[in-house]
């Protein structure tokens, strides 16, 4: 502690630390434990700012859930822009601080306290909630998650084809169980398929239709998980592809499957689709097609997740991805991102770069962009995919010098 003033208006206490006295530090601590607001660090605080007297009320029920869509028009899942911090102090934890803090401003125990309390809000990166709405049905994921986990859910929400890519053991399977749950879907998955029947199922000796997991999915929805797909046979990725494009899908045993209004897409995979690496040596590269139909994820490793899952103490966590912008995309942001698009796979193919950026880029991109999503995360799903970012900056440089030639031939012109 330090000699001071406490910036709360009329507070008389001397003992201060990081400019406020012991009671209305821990108050501070209660209000981001209940999601009170709280004003921003180096204003002078009112008094009722810190919402009265040190209290346990447990923060305001949330708002009701939006009332269902119409039967013929389900509306689509919403997921949560900013997830809220799941947890807390317990009782006994609270009742114990208020000890420490109300008896004795100068206990030397509070520095620390505060020092450890700061330390697991730091690491708290992975312990958040997720709220998706369905309709009249709000479902809350609470826990341990991994940092992309809202972003996912929010593709899968608005009906895209998810491709994570990420080191082994990044959470890649678990994510995909999370992402189930909180759509409350069925989960289904399937591994490498080295033969084409593994992904359709295959008719026995008997006659009898052997149904895969592609197959209950696509007919009865939920979340279909293709794993290591960088691993699979063309021939299998080359059916998937055909399903998913036509809606439609003739099984082994001549039926033919209509895919289910809540049939949604995950394929994880070690690499970016472009062949093997030192790390990942069986890797086989994908079909430019197959790439162009999925919204990229990078999964990077995420310590705060291993950090909770192991109960330690870990200050370095980067918390959820804020994917959403509270800026509303217009038309002019739209009509831009349009020509931007249209520039990079030019400049693309001038440059001799394999990479292909298709209408479907433009037309998921502006889908996403209407929903809040910002450009940036926007760009690196359904433009750049993985991309290395010395081609990223090539291709950029060379649309804007395009760009500027073409403006200045106009102008020519017009003179």
């Amino acid at each position: 502690m330090s000699k001071g003033i406490c910036q709360v208006v009329e507070c008389d206490a001397t003992e201060v630390s990081k400019g406020l006295c012991n009671r209305h530090r821990q108050a501070y601590h209660q209000c981001k434990t209940n999601s009170r607001p709280w004003p921003r660090d180096g204003e002078t605080l009112e008094p009722g700012a810190i919402c009265g007297p040190i209290n346990n009320t447990p923060a305001p029920a949330p708002a009701p859930a939006p009332a269902p869509a119409p039967a013929s028009a389900p509306a689509a899942p919403v997921v949560s822009a900013n997830p809220a911090p799941a947890g807390g102090l317990t009782e006994e934890q609270q009742e114990v601080l208020g000890q420490i803090f109300g008896t004795n401003n100068s206990d030397p125990r509070v520095d620390d306290v505060l020092r450890r309390i700061g330390v697991l809000e730091a690491g708290a990166g992975a312990r958040y909630k997720i709220e998706v709405v369905k309709g009249a049905e709000v479902v809350e994921v609470d826990g341990l998650n991994h940092r992309m986990t809202p972003y996912v859910l929010e593709l899968l929400a608005a009906e895209k084809l998810v491709y994570m890519v990420g080191p082994a053991g990044s959470g890649k399977t678990t994510m995909a169980k999370r992402c189930a749950e909180a759509l409350g879907l069925d989960f289904h998955m399937t591994g490498a398929v080295v033969q084409k029947y593994e992904l359709t199922g295959f008719v026995d000796a008997n006659g009898v239709y052997v149904e895969s997991a592609f197959y209950r999915a696509f007919k009865n929805g939920g979340v279909f998980l293709f794993d290591e797909l960088d691993a699979s046979a063309p021939g299998a990725i080359v059916a998937f592809n055909s399903a998913i494009e036509n809606g439609l899908w003739t099984a082994p045993n001549g039926e033919l499957v209509e895919r289910h209004a809540d049939f949604r897409v995950i394929a994880s995979a070690n690499t970016i689709g472009r062949g093997a690496t030192l790390d990942y040596v069986g890797r086989v590269p994908l079909d430019q097609s197959t790439v162009d139909r999925f919204a990229f994820v990078i999964m990077d490793y995420d310590f705060s997740l291993t950090a909770g899952i192991m109960g330690v103490e870990f200050s370095g966590g980067q918390g959820p991805l804020r994917y959403k912008t509270n800026k509303p995309c217009t038309d002019a942001d739209c009509a831009a991102y349009f020509a931007d698009v249209v520039a990079y796979g030019e400049a693309a193919e001038a440059l001799g770069i394999r990479h292909i950026v298709s209408p479907r880029a433009i037309i998921n991109g502006l889908d996403m962009l209407r929903r809040g999503v910002k450009r940036s995360v926007v760009e690196g799903s359904f433009v750049w995919k993985g991309l290395d970012k010395d081609s990223i900056k090539k291709i950029k440089a060379h649309a804007t010098e395009a760009r500027a030639k073409a403006e200045a031939e106009a102008v020519a012109e017009g003179e």
